[in-house]
């Protein structure tokens, strides 16, 4: 998509959240209360560009499909046994150190988060050869620069 990856119908419900949610006296202003999740570290600008990238159905809207999705995504990707001992039934004291040892270890080694960025030129992804055009919102690995995902 152009733009960033804002279709027209995308923009035009953005545009309509923004006036509802920054005119009403219920709440506190702030449109990023639509959502259970937000990414962290981007302007709040950058939110609604960032899920207008997503299928409709994976945007995580409080009490939404969306939100149950990334539940369950987030439950089979770091399953609770494999981080919680209340999760595993019956481990002895060794096996509990254990697990903690492995949690913190794969904590720090091996959970990262992407890094949401709006590229501010043309660039060329290494792999796939496709355009990236300025200001689309890109997702790069926070070890190194030298991959990303649009």
């Amino acid at each position: 998509m152009n733009r960033g990856c804002l279709s027209p119908a995308s923009r035009i419900r953005i545009a309509a959240d923004v006036h509802r949610h920054s005119t009403s006296d219920d709440d506190s202003g702030c449109v990023l209360e639509e959502y259970s999740w937000v990414p962290s570290g981007i302007k709040p600008d950058m939110v609604h560009m960032y899920f207008a990238c997503l299928p409709e159905d994976k945007i995580p809207y409080v009490n939404s499909v969306g939100e149950k999705w990334r539940t369950r995504q987030l439950q089979y990707q770091l399953p609770p046994q494999d981080s919680d001992p209340r999760y595993c039934g019956k481990l002895s004291a060794e096996e509990e150190t254990e697990l903690t040892h492995f949690e913190a270890e794969r904590k720090k080694d091996c959970l990262g988060r992407g890094v949401i960025k709006q590229l501010p030129y043309d660039s060329k992804r290494r792999h796939c050869h496709q355009s990236v055009k300025t200001e689309h919102i890109i997702v790069e690995n926070e070890f190194s620069n030298s991959d990303m995902t649009h």
